[in-house]
């Protein structure tokens, strides 16, 4: 878990209220159905399934728990390793170009499991011929289902004496998922379904076009469009925050933002009315500095100015007017789910909160998180599942804040009751 930044070096709370606004989390920027507010941020963290909802479901305010299943059983939205060896959820257009982009951020593991595990190319394709099989056969396909199977084609075998087959299943189901064979789509329970990944739009389908994996002529493009829907839907971001949520290298992050300001420039300059234009297309970005410590606020850098040599920030063109016209929305208190992306999509969220606040969100540092509280941009508490509030501080901040922390927490869990 990264520290948060001292005091001295924390970002404007007003940084958190403009990525408040950029997650489409008030009413004028919120998307209009769960696909949208997916794209709108390119991917979103979905490594606890029963949280997906409620990211989801914050994001567009007239979807459903049932519109969030929907979307997934008609095969408009995916969850997989499309990039870091975090799950992501995705729409089914993004899927394959994004992870073909990243891909070759996986490799130095590739070559340290085939070493080590024994899990080399060969094994792979026999697992991915056992898996292609049965799902012709049955159908998306039940994580116990699909390891049973690997385990009866003799594929957890001992590798230099030595029990490997807990690695092994592992390894094989995010790297077949990386390898853009398999992926998981409709949800049954508390998982998705495994399923084929090959019908999905292909990676040449994408907004670069062709040839977007590392080396291909449409790499450099490919990186340009992920930082760009990132500013877009996450921003203000800086290029180490850019980073963390992709691994790219932090001079090719710098890059690919730089890029994406010349890729805005070249669309459409219009902002969308209302800012609910998925993925922020038709908005070009532009960059900032955050100046006056912790209460201290947003500048943009004028024509011709030198851009600093630390601390450049990245957003949509109009994000301070939406911010100047909806600070109240952004300032109401805001109930969010285990690993949201309003938390978790940053290296620097040292505007949200500080060192205790990381710890009350994530107390033994094992990448377990808890649903968030926040209010006026900043977290006020926790509500860890099956149990109750616990504040920031250790005790109740105000009447007002309780009041409204109920309230949000209240109409949430109304809204996922469905």
């Amino acid at each position: 878990m990264p520290a948060a930044r001292e005091s001295s070096a924390s970002l404007p709370i007003e940084v958190s209220l403009a990525r408040i606004i950029s997650h489409g989390l008030v009413p004028a920027t919120a998307a209009s159905d769960v696909v949208a507010a997916v794209s709108r941020q390119l991917a979103i963290q979905g490594q606890q399934v029963s949280a997906v909802p409620h990211a989801l479901l914050a994001r567009a305010p007239e979807a459903t728990p049932a519109d969030v299943e929907a979307a997934f059983a008609r095969g408009d939205l995916v969850r997989s390793w499309p990039m870091r060896g975090t799950v992501h959820i995705t729409t089914a257009a993004d899927h394959h170009w994004l992870r073909a982009a990243l891909m070759h951020r996986t490799d130095a593991w590739v070559r340290r499991s085939e070493a080590d595990y024994g899990v080399d190319a060969a094994l792979c394709e026999r697992a991915a011929e056992v898996a292609l099989g049965l799902i012709d056969d049955q159908g998306p396909l039940t994580r116990s289902v699909l390891l049973a199977a690997w385990q009866e084609a003799g594929l957890m075998e001992a590798f230099r004496g030595e029990d490997v087959s807990a690695y092994r299943r592992r390894h094989l189901l995010v790297r077949l998922q990386r390898e853009g064979i398999l992926v998981q789509g409709p949800r049954s329970g508390n998982e998705h379904l495994v399923m084929d990944a090959r019908d999905l739009p292909d990676a040449d389908s994408g907004p670069a076009g062709a040839g977007v994996a590392h080396g291909g002529a449409g790499h450099r493009a490919a990186c340009a469009h992920i930082a760009y829907r990132y500013a877009a839907g996450h921003g203000p971001v800086g290029a180490e925050d850019l980073a963390r949520w992709t691994t790219l290298p932090k001079t090719q992050a710098a890059r690919a933002l730089e890029d994406a300001v010349e890729l805005g420039e070249e669309q459409a300059p219009a902002a969308a009315e209302g800012a609910g234009e998925p993925a922020g297309s038709r908005v070009p970005l532009v960059r900032a500095v955050a100046e006056g410590g912790s209460r201290g606020g947003l500048r943009l850098l004028g024509p011709g100015e030198s851009a600093p040599k630390a601390g450049l920030l990245y957003m949509r063109a109009d994000l301070l007017d939406l911010l100047s016209a909806h600070r109240g929305a952004a300032q109401a208190t805001h109930f969010l789910g285990s690993f949201d992306e309003l938390h978790v999509g940053y290296k620097d969220r040292s505007c949200l909160t500080d060192d205790d606040g990381e710890r009350l969100i994530c107390p033994a540092s094992n990448g377990m998180f808890r649903p968030i509280l926040v209010d006026r941009g900043r977290l006020v508490a926790v509500r860890p599942v099956g149990e109750g509030l616990l504040w920031k501080g250790g005790a109740v901040p105000s009447a007002r804040v309780e009041r409204d922390v109920n309230r949000a927490v209240s109409r949430m869990e109304q809204r996922l009751a469905g």
